[in-house]
């Protein structure tokens, strides 16, 4: 074997002073040695390399290069031949094998190279690597190039990409590289959390900024975007050389400030980093946090030793990285508002209309937090996904993103737009991978972060925002409480803003709805989690009806969210195109359990119900007359009969029975004194709305002094009676009860429909009902019926022989005063099974009508009087649900 000063390459050096001499060259996150008369043993006594795997006999050893990872852990041995010697396989393997036996102690690869060409080694086995196509590995390594800093970018990435690859693959069983392992870094993300949260006692959330910025900092540096002198490894290194307070100087001063420049701040003033732990405001280094930052760096140092680079994240990751900080215990309350969990997340974007929206189409979460239902939306749809890929150098998506969240002037109020602008960047990882010179990262940083993410700062936040084009699709969670609305509410008026705010709702979740709607484009749809309460609110449900079309209400178990004891909803709908009644049903579905448990550790588990919500529902979509459901946890419900509750809290369409076969699991089955405390704020709200509406009409009244009134009786010409050959017998109906619920209503003495008919059947029968000619009807028979179970009828409908049914006549009389005037029926005039309310008899009934200075019916006073009956009423009914929903619950105080 010739003598290493006698190799012809050039490329080293030959002194005895060649370690003192020897400045490692930079290869991505890799350090190149080359050596050529430096031992093992004098490697490892200067700290270039670790001892852990060193032994006598390879201590004098003296290879020609070395690639190591900062903290000394040796990735590959590199022995360089001329080309006259490596040009048989016979020669190859003979050179090879004499350097082996070091390769084997220090490192899973070695690699012989001329410089030019090279034959890549599995040290556990001594033959070649093969790529995953069998074919051999013939990376070169070019020292030269690498000294000189003339290696191209790709070449490192690659070199890099094959390492990782071997630190993964081989072993004394196998030579073939196997696809990049995917890595899942949430035990670490945790443990770093833990270790800056036990050290410094800092809020939760304070710490979660801190792991996200360092976790941004080290992917980036893994997948080339940050310059060698700036990136981890230089972090790793100087702390090696200097310690730990120059490392943070270096990271402060140096790296946090580069990653900065390379992602400018938008127009709302953040960027994708902004903790405060390790650097103060002004983002100077914390020095006294230089021990606990040394020890991060040592964590990620070992990981990557361990595992690899951050180059290839687990997807699952991406989308978990924030929920898996909700598990500890510590923080939860105050993280958990900015968090819908990912599988609701994602079940919403699958039911949505993502998958087909096109160029020019535009999509909002108005509430995002940290930007879940944004960034799931791009990267579960490859159309939109694409449109974010640089094409001639800029980021310019052909789909409009936006995702809104409301901060104020201070600092505390940016970090969840900086946590989603973070996230995104993690979620875009392969084309920040592919796309990293310093124009393209500015591009992403302007194209993508930036223009989709936008912190507003104002006391209303979106609230206020509509100064954007309506969307096409909005999927959201907007905040939902009652204590603090009215706040908002008074900024609003004071804001000029009360037309774009008409319905009289409870809660920011009323407000959002109204937004929502509001910005969304005619035939545009809309994914949006609301709570119980607001599906009490008939009010704005009977808005909600007039403005949108009602697709979906899938109803969520307790305990989906982190941060409320309170049952929610996932509602689906889309904005009218017209102003027509909706004519298709909905979609309804029970969710048991969404594929974790519900608790503060949220550890996975197999059933998740929304998996079969999002297929059925898309089925449901393609075809909403048609479709019929085989799972016993969907129905279908004709939108009549759901516009007729009084309220749309979905359980109620299953039987006691049904619901329990759903392992007992679902509904409102045990509350803490936490949830017992909401459900009495709740009630409160409830009860205070219904006061004012009460003192309201006292006021009103106490403005009439003279209070004058007239009457009608229930006679033409104030009335007609509707009259119909019925012939719907007892015996003819009960065979009718199979009927759909989406045909026509038959009513007869009761307090509600009998059956639903089909239309051809009703034939002549059928009384025709409208919200321009409404009929009122009440039973007329029996001792609990007659003159009772009153109905305002507004869609078409038939009846059996025992209803007596009218229409208001009268220009000036309103038909749901009358209407609201006549629930005392029965117990005015003592209506019974011999003394029915039959048209003859309740001729005698006389209605009170407020009358004006002129002399007619006051049509003014009687639209005041309804408006405040329905409320009033509408209030009594939510009062009583609540209560149901109080007197229902398990209480648990422990």
């Amino acid at each position: 074997m010739p003598s290493r000063n006698t190799k012809t390459s050039g490329l080293f050096r030959a002194t005895s002073e060649e370690l003192l001499q020897t400045v490692p060259a930079k290869l991505g996150r890799h350090l190149y040695y080359r050596l050529g008369e430096t031992t093992v043993a004098q490697l490892v006594k200067s700290k270039i390399i670790g001892a852990g795997r060193i032994s006598k006999d390879i201590s004098q050893k003296k290879p020609d290069g070395l690639i190591v990872l900062p903290g000394g852990t040796v990735k590959a041995v590199v022995e360089y031949k001329p080309a006259t010697e490596l040009r048989t396989s016979g020669s190859r393997k003979k050179h090879a094998a004499q350097e082996m036996g070091v390769a084997q102690k220090l490192c899973k690869v070695l690699i012989l190279t001329d410089g030019t060409r090279a034959w890549w080694f599995n040290s556990l086995t001594g033959n070649e690597i093969k790529a995953g196509d069998q074919n051999p590995v013939r990376q070169a390594v070019d020292a030269a190039a690498i000294a000189d800093e003339t290696l191209p970018d790709e070449t490192a990435i690659e070199i890099e990409r094959l390492l990782d690859l071997a630190a993964h693959s081989l072993s004394d069983k196998n030579d073939v590289l196997s696809k990049p392992i995917i890595l899942d870094p949430s035990p670490l993300a945790k443990s770093v959390w833990q270790l800056i949260w036990v050290n410094t006692g800092k809020e939760p959330e304070k710490c979660l900024y801190n792991v996200v910025e360092l976790f941004v900092f080290k992917f980036l540096s893994d997948i080339g975007v940050l310059q060698a002198h700036n990136n981890f490894a230089s972090i790793v290194r100087i702390r090696n050389e200097a310690g730990d307070a120059a490392s943070l100087r270096q990271y402060a001063d140096r790296c946090r400030k580069d990653v900065r420049d390379l992602f400018p701040q938008g127009e709302d003033g953040t960027t994708i980093i902004n903790g405060t732990i390790f650097v103060n405001e002004r983002g100077e280094p914390n020095v006294s946090q230089a021990q606990l930052f040394g020890e991060v760096v040592q964590q990620l140092e070992d990981y990557d030793e361990q595992y690899g680079s951050f180059r290839y994240i687990d997807r699952e990751f991406k989308t978990r990285l924030y929920e898996s900080f909700l598990r500890q215990g510590a923080g939860v309350k105050s993280l958990g508002q900015f968090f819908t969990p990912r599988n609701v997340v994602q079940a919403m974007v699958k039911m949505s209309d993502a998958s087909s929206l096109r160029t020019g189409s535009r999509v909002c979460d108005p509430f995002c937090g940290v930007g879940g239902f944004v960034l799931e939306t791009i990267v579960s749809n490859n159309t939109i996904y694409k449109e974010f890929e640089p094409k001639d150098g800029a980021v310019q998506p052909g789909i409009t993103v936006r995702g809104y969240d409301k901060g104020t002037d201070e600092k505390d109020d940016e970090r969840t737009i900086i946590l989603a602008k973070a996230n995104m960047l993690i979620y875009f990882s392969d084309l920040l991978a592919k796309y990293h010179t310093q124009d393209h990262l500015k591009e992403f940083a302007s194209g993508a972060f930036n223009s989709v993410f936008h912190l507003i700062r104002s006391n209303l936040g979106t609230f206020a925002k509509f100064d954007d084009d309506p969307f096409d699709l909005i999927l959201t969670n907007p905040p939902y409480v009652t204590s603090g609305s009215a706040s908002i509410k008074r900024a609003i008026d004071n804001q000029g803003l009360n037309d774009r705010y008409k319905i009289s709702g409870r809660g920011t979740e009323a407000l959002a709805l109204e937004w929502i709607i509001d910005r969304l484009t005619p035939g545009g749809q809309a994914g949006v989690i609301v709570p119980d309460g607001l599906l009490l609110q008939s009010g704005v449900l009977q808005s909600l009806a007039e403005q949108a079309e009602i697709e979906a209400i899938v109803s969520l178990p307790k305990r989906t969210f982190y941060s409320t004891p309170r049952k929610t909803y996932i509602v689906f709908l889309r904005r009218k195109v017209e102003t027509a009644p909706q004519k298709d049903p909905v979609f309804l579905y029970l969710t048991s359990e969404i594929g974790e448990t519900r608790d503060v550790y949220r550890f996975p588990i197999k059933q998740n119900d929304l998996a079969e919500a999002a297929i059925l529902f898309r089925q449901f979509v393609a075809d909403k007359q048609a479709f019929s459901s085989k799972s016993d946890r969907c129905k279908v419900l004709s939108f009549e009969s759901l516009a007729e509750r009084r309220n749309w809290l979905i359980e109620r369409e299953w039987s006691a029975v049904e619901r329990s076969a759903f392992e007992g699991r679902h509904g409102v089955d045990e509350i803490t004194g936490e949830d017992f405390s909401g459900l009495l704020d709740e009630i409160g709200a409830v009860v205070r709305e219904g006061r004012s509406h009460i003192n309201r009409a006292v006021k009103i009244s106490e403005a009439q002094p003279d209070k004058r009134m007239g009457t009608i009786s229930l006679v033409p010409p104030y009335i007609r009676f509707v009259t119909t050959q019925t012939k719907w017998a007892k015996k003819v109906w009960i065979d009718l009860q199979t009927g759909n619920d989406r045909d026509i209503p038959l009513y007869t003495a009761a307090a509600g429909p009998v059956a639903h008919v089909d239309e051809d059947a009703v034939g002549n029968k059928l009384i025709i009902a409208s919200e321009e000619n409404p009929v009122i009807s009440f039973g007329a028979n029996g001792d609990a019926s007659a003159g009772s179970n009153l109905v305002f009828h507004t869609r078409p409908f038939a009846v059996g022989a025992d209803r007596t049914c009218f229409r208001v006549t009268a220009e000036d009389v309103l038909p749901k005063y009358v209407f609201h005037r006549l629930h005392n029926l029965q117990s005015d005039y003592g209506f019974n099974h011999t003394y029915k309310a039959t048209p003859s008899n309740v001729a005698q009934v006389e209605i009170s009508v407020p009358i004006n200075s002129h002399g007619a019916f006051d049509v003014a006073v009687q639209e005041t009087y309804v408006l405040t009956v329905d409320k009033v009423r509408r209030t009594r009914q939510e009062l009583m649900q609540q209560l149901q929903i109080l007197e229902e619950a398990d209480l648990r105080l422990d």
